[in-house]
């Protein structure tokens, strides 16, 4: 049986589960960034395509990046519900997250060849190596990370009074 790593009380939530850590939220943010930059573009009120237009090459890039975050979007949702009483559908969101966010780091590493499938473009641009460089960095974080893998482990149990 492998033994539980203990880490610091810092590390814990309220449910005494440990909670995403600042890795976490980046590689959350990296894999959901087509939906942060869409809220952030709506709330300019000025021109909301703007920030749109400075972050992607066109509107179908960020449309396959919104597709390749799903899975990602599922993670946070999961944990935005991650609470003892949650139900089976949160709870099998949550333990496999580290799953659902190397599903969205590929797809989001695939997304750098996209140009070249969509426009017949034969190179790489600026935005597509850090496209790739950027997935393959956030699936290695997922895939070798016992932090992350023991936060998805954690789930808060039922609370007795409630059984």
């Amino acid at each position: 049986m492998e033994k539980k790593k203990v880490y610091p009380v810092s590390c814990y939530g309220k449910h005494l589960c440990l909670v995403p850590d600042f890795n976490m939220w980046l590689i959350f943010l990296f894999l959901v960034r087509p939906y942060v930059v869409l809220v952030m573009s709506f709330a300019n009120r000025n021109d909301r395509m703007e920030l749109i237009n400075l972050l992607y090459t066109d509107k179908v890039m960020m449309s396959l990046g919104a597709i390749a975050g799903i899975p990602a979007a599922f993670v946070v949702y999961a944990w935005m519900k991650r609470e003892p009483n949650a139900s089976d559908f949160v709870k099998n969101i949550w333990h496999r997250g580290r799953i659902l966010l190397a599903i969205s780091a590929v797809f989001n590493a695939g997304l750098a060849f996209a140009p070249m499938v969509i426009r017949g473009v034969h190179h790489f641009g600026f935005h597509g190596w850090w496209q790739l460089i950027g997935s393959l960095v956030v699936l290695g974080m997922v895939l070798k990370s016992e932090y992350i893998k023991d936060c998805f482990l954690d789930f808060p149990q039922k609370d007795e009074e409630s059984r």
